[in-house]
């Protein structure tokens, strides 16, 4: 018989903040008996929260490392350099660990509903009831979605598109060995169904005030913004030339759907990037856990600033961010300077990227030049191997300099699984596909290029002067490089363009550019000269655009078909 211990943690929650220990965590042990959990109503509400674990609650910088996005400073990444393999892929862990996901919320459905909730307050044990089971069926979708995303790919027995095994009863580990992958679109069909049964139960869009059941408190849980948001992101997906499951029109109505919900009819300005810090973002549609830190500053932060540097931004990157008025840095009408390369650029690069010289983040001045404080060989024996730092999500409320005791050595980090504009590009790209930049269906009130124009006019990092949309408008492939660049550039350090780029089916000779860096020579004059160099090489073949089957999940199942060139 299976056995449970309840870890009780402190829970430190008031209105508006939910902590990163917010979720207390039960594992299996010789303590308690099923029984005894599931009939104990304390007992029972905190069987759900570790589901919640497998959650994102960081961004997954280190899959920039398999793109032409960014290198680690430690050294290459063999899957990237050489070659992923079906025994050690980028994704491989998250087979397990959804899977075990799963499970777990599988046998809540089986005894988690079982007894009464709160037996003073009927009314109260009802509601309470309803939105755990609704949280029940979203996690699961979440977690099927994450294997449906990671593990997706034509079988190798027959080029089917296949899923995943679909597990929708608690079963023995036996059992499910002997149960096969469902085709992409059963999945699909699948995921959207559990998202169904979660609105269905679920009847807050955003958890907000100070009632017991959707109250601000419970923030991070599943609402209905993160059912709506994750039905778009997977259509968009769908439609993808690498799966070609459902059209285009219906991801595009899809989306549509969710930000006719969520925002209440019209597309919404966006709030500026900030210091990532903003507990109330109403940007974040999906947001998890926070708790003050410095950490990520300590990894991040340029040995300057008394970090260690560690994901180093590519030239590819660099030179993906437009100029001030929108254009690629290779446009005829671009205002870009070769010789000042940080001037007159997208305000993102300003705060996503740091770059040699003067940074508008707590003054900082970057020396990557040969003998400066951030290059290989000065405050630290390894730097930069690219010539910039990494930015995004770090904190200019952060001083790490220990000399510096009047200024707090942590800041608040707030992380978006879902977002606003993330909402807004799974419609554009949508939409530019289904009905053409500026094409709507009959009902529609806005179309891809309002949703894109909401996005790069992002207050305080957008474009005040965005002259290259109109421009690109004319053109429909101009405009969809506009937005698969405008993905790149929103959700770098995110780790979704190792998914975009493969969904997408960029051609081998696009996903094989080395990865590129810059050599900084300073002047007797103070001056400085920049020349690109390669950096680390890129080995991308056919079979990399589906992620493997870890293989000793196919060796230990009798039923798991691998994916095509993996077996």
């Amino acid at each position: 018989m299976k056995k449970y211990r309840i870890l009780c943690l402190i829970v430190m929650s008031v209105i508006g903040i939910s902590c990163s220990d917010e979720f207390t965590v039960i594992v299996p042990t010789n303590d308690l008996t099923e029984g005894e959990v599931f009939n104990d109503v304390l007992r029972v509400r905190t069987f759900l929260n570790p589901a919640y674990s497998g959650v994102s609650s960081t961004p997954w910088f280190s899959l920039e490392y398999y793109t032409n996005n960014a290198v680690n400073v430690t050294g290459a990444e063999s899957a990237a350099v050489s070659g992923a393999t079906a025994e050690a892929s980028p994704v491989s862990g998250q087979w397990s660990s959804a899977m075990n996901q799963i499970f777990k919320i599988n046998e809540y459905f089986k005894s988690g509903f079982d007894i009464k909730y709160d037996t003073f307050s009927e009314e109260y044990s009802n509601a309470l009831m309803r939105r755990l089971r609704g949280e029940a069926f979203g996690l699961r979708a979440y977690y099927k979605w994450l294997l449906l995303k990671n593990f997706a790919g034509p079988s190798a027995t027959n080029g089917e598109m296949l899923g995943f095994p679909i597990v929708d009863e608690f079963i023995t580990q036996e059992e499910v060995n002997n149960v096969p992958r469902s085709s992409y679109l059963e999945c699909y069909k699948n995921i959207q169904k559990d998202l169904d049964s979660s609105y269905k139960y679920i009847d807050v869009l955003r958890y907000s005030g100070s009632g017991d059941i959707d109250g601000v408190r419970e923030t991070s849980r599943i609402s209905r913004e993160v059912i709506l948001s994750l039905k778009a992101r997977m259509a968009v997906f769908a439609a993808s030339p690498a799966y070609a499951q459902i059209s285009w029109q219906e991801a595009a109505e899809t989306a549509y759907e969710a930000i006719i919900e969520i925002d209440g009819g019209v597309l919404s300005d966006l709030q500026a990037f900030g210091n990532f810090n903003n507990t109330e973002n109403r940007d974040h549609l999906w947001r998890r856990s926070y708790s003050s830190s410095g950490s990520l500053e300590q990894e991040y932060y340029p040995p300057s600033m008394f970090g260690r540097g560690t994901s180093n931004p590519s030239q590819n990157l660099v030179d993906a961010f437009p100029d001030s008025n929108g254009y690629p840095i290779n446009h005829p009408s671009s205002i870009y300077n070769g010789i000042n390369p940080y001037q007159n650029r997208d305000n993102r690069f300003e705060r996503f990227i740091f770059h040699n010289g003067l940074n508008d983040f707590r003054n900082s001045y970057i020396e990557v030049f040969p003998g400066g404080q951030d290059a290989n060989g000065a405050l630290r024996k390894r730097a930069t191997r690219t010539g910039y730092y990494m930015k995004k999500y770090l904190s200019d409320q952060v001083n790490l300099d220990t000399d510096q005791t009047s200024d707090g050595r942590s800041d608040y980090k707030v992380y978006a699984v879902f977002t606003r504009a993330g909402l807004y590009l799974d419609f554009a790209e949508a939409a530019i596909e289904a009905y053409g930049v500026n094409g709507k269906s009959g009902t529609m009130m806005f179309s891809a290029k309002d949703a894109i124009t909401k996005v790069r006019t992002r207050p305080g990092t957008g474009f005040s002067n965005d002259v290259y949309i109109d421009e690109a408008d004319d053109y429909l492939n101009s405009f969809r490089d506009l937005v698969h660049n405008e993905r790149r550039l929103e959700f770098a350090f995110e780790g979704e363009y190792f998914y975009d780029v493969r969904r997408w089916k960029l051609s081998k000779g696009d996903l094989s550019t080395p990865v590129m860096g810059i050599s900084v020579n300073k002047l007797a004059d103070n001056t400085y000269t920049y020349e690109s160099k390669e950096v680390e090489a890129r080995n991308f073949t056919d079979r990399m655009y589906y992620n493997p089957i870890p293989r000793n999940e196919v060796l230990t199942s009798k039923a798991l078909v691998q994916n095509a060139g993996w077996e």
